[in-house]
């Protein structure tokens, strides 16, 4: 089961796909000689990757003249385990987050990733799907129930119960699936403002209230739809504005209000965890149809990571995740 050496693998090794070379953002093979071993930690597993995409992340986090392949979401099957993983086994369809910054990114045909970012993928989802769930969901369930302490789905708002929840943005996987948890818990109302991503956003089904930040003042129009005060609000958008905004509709003596964002001002503290330590829920959510994955394009193989990276650090790419196939690679 724990054959780490197995020919495709030391194949792969000599094989590693599209590395970031951060200067320009471009991507090329790492020189072989620089290729670290492919031998999962005993908390670990091995994936024969089938897809993964592109995040903002990985363009926004490279560092100028390093190696570094950036991807975290892959989806394929479990090729090898560590000596502690007991759940996995070879050829089981998963999803997976991989460590941010750690050797054995997604992008290449063998990626590593810790076992408690990892969960089946039912029958219902494809690869293609799966690679576009781990990063941007794992986000947004941190955010609402690690850090804003929303209640989980699996004990949600009870019914006639009034809570509230804020999510500023729409068009981002995080933001979608933000929504799509907030309405899993029964938040009430879940208010969203939005702008070209409406439609979008109205296509999910999930949010009560939207409001067009293109129209009017944007305070004014939340505050009419809250009725109230808002004491949970999630920020995966993070630009001036949108603080701006969130801090005129929310209790400001500092113990009530719980605000979480992808990137908040200086001064105001992050989300600390990395890692979702369960995430064996989602493969039930997704199995029963509960969650969804959020729309994406196949670009190509990994020849087109970099125009897809590309286009995503010019803002190009709206309310879709942009995903590749590793057997669509040339020379694979």
């Amino acid at each position: 089961m724990r054959n780490y050496s197995s020919p495709e693998v030391q194949a792969a090794e000599n094989f590693e796909k599209l590395i970031f070379r951060t200067s320009s953002l471009t991507l090329q093979r790492m020189p072989p000689g620089l290729l670290p071993s492919r031998i999962p930690k005993d908390d670990e597993v091995l994936i024969k990757v089938i897809a993964t995409d592109s995040n903002p992340k990985d363009w926004k986090t490279a560092n100028a003249g390093e190696w570094m392949n950036q991807s975290d979401d892959s989806s394929g099957t479990i090729h090898s385990t560590g000596s502690a993983v007991a759940k996995f086994h070879a050829g089981d369809r998963v999803a997976a987050l991989h460590r941010m910054w750690d050797a054995h990114g997604a992008h290449a045909e063998f990626a590593v990733a810790p076992a408690s970012t990892t969960f089946r993928l039912p029958p219902n989802i494809s690869f293609e799907e799966g690679a576009t769930i781990p990063l941007c969901a794992m986000t947004a369930a941190l955010a609402l129930y690690q850090h804003l302490k929303i209640p989980p789905p699996w004990n949600p708002v009870p019914k006639g119960t009034r809570f509230p929840v804020l999510v500023y943005g729409e068009a981002s996987a995080v933001g979608a699936f933000a929504l799509k948890f907030a309405n899993l818990s029964n938040c009430n109302p879940i208010i969203n403002i939005a702008g070209d991503g409406i439609p979008f956003v109205e296509s999910l089904n999930v949010a009560d209230i939207i409001v067009d930040y293109r129209c009017g003042s944007v305070v004014g129009q939340i505050k009419a739809a809250l009725k109230g005060q808002v004491l949970h609000v999630f920020d995966p958008i993070s630009n001036k504005d949108s603080w701006e905004h969130i801090l005129a509709v929310v209790p400001l003596d500092g113990h009530r209000a719980h605000i979480n964002s992808i990137n908040a001002p200086r001064g105001v503290s992050l989300w600390p965890p990395e890692e979702l330590r369960e995430v064996r829920y989602v493969t039930l959510l997704l199995e029963e149809g509960k969650l969804t994955a959020h729309p994406f394009e196949v670009l190509g193989g990994l020849e087109a990571v970099e125009r897809g990276t590309t286009l995503l650090s010019e803002k190009a790419v709206s309310s879709k995740e942009l995903a590749y196939r590793i057997s669509d690679t040339p020379g694979i």
